[in-house]
This record gives C-alpha cells, sequence and structure tokens, in this order.
C-alpha cells in the first residue's frame, strides 16, 4: 500500500515538472512555434506588369524570385499577444504579431542568387535563424 502510494506520489510530481519543462520551452521561443520552409522560386512578372509598385516588396529581376514561405504559430498556452519580425540579410521584410492559437503564413523575397540569411526575432530574442543558397 505505502509502494503505491509513493509511486503515486512520484508520478504526480513527474508530470508537473514535464508541464513546468514545456511551459519554459515555450517563454523561451516567446511563445511561437516557427517554421521556415525551403526556397522555391516564383516567376513574379505577369503580376509586376500589372502592379508596378510590386518591385518595392521584391527587389531584383522578378522573372525569376527565389522565395521561402514561413509559418509562425502562436502556441495555444501563450501568454499573448507577441510582436515579430521577419529580416533577409539584416533588412527588415516583415512584422506583425501573432496570440494564442493563432497563425501568419506568409512568404519572403530572397535577393538573387546566393548565401541569405532569414531570421525571426522578437523584441531582441532571435526565434529562428536559418542560411538558404538559392538560384533560379
Amino acid at each position: 500500500m505505502l509502494a503505491r502510494r509513493s509511486l503515486t506520489i512520484v508520478l504526480t510530481a513527474a508530470a508537473a515538472l514535464a508541464a513546468c519543462a514545456a511551459s519554459a520551452s515555450a517563454q523561451e521561443s516567446g511563445g511561437l512555434d516557427i517554421r521556415l520552409g525551403e526556397t522555391g522560386c516564383h516567376d513574379l512578372y505577369p503580376l509586376a506588369t500589372a502592379f508596378p509598385l510590386l518591385s518595392m516588396f521584391f527587389p531584383g529581376d522578378l522573372s525569376r524570385t527565389p522565395l521561402v514561405r514561413y509559418e509562425i504559430r502562436g502556441l495555444p498556452e501563450g501568454q499573448g499577444f507577441v510582436p515579430f519580425e521577419v529580416a533577409v540579410d539584416g533588412e527588415r521584410r516583415g512584422v506583425g504579431g501573432v496570440g494564442p492559437g493563432g497563425l501568419v503564413s506568409a512568404q519572403v523575397a530572397l535577393a538573387g542568387a546566393g548565401a541569405a540569411e532569414v531570421r525571426v526575432t522578437s523584441g531582441d530574442r532571435v526565434l529562428a535563424s536559418r542560411t538558404y543558397q538559392s538560384r533560379c
């Protein structure tokens, strides 16, 4: 009988510690789940001719533009609205925020062929960073 009670207490304590650890890791990542996808090449030239201001958001030759899709999801147990910024090689390309259970799904253009670093930050914290080798 004493062994069952001890086992129950130990299992309850272990479950509580696991919940605290999961909560701590969510707070370290800013309460966000970030996924940076692979590079894809898209032909944006028809859009650029229809919407000339598009070239402000997508630099370089729009006939073959490397793009990276990203998803930023707010964890359900998050504390509230979390702001974020997406930068390519240090240049801000996107800014926004997401709340608990929310989802932001978008893509960002890379500046032509070669290496480019995509970084997602929240305040001073780097939440995700990945270097891409793109060629279209």
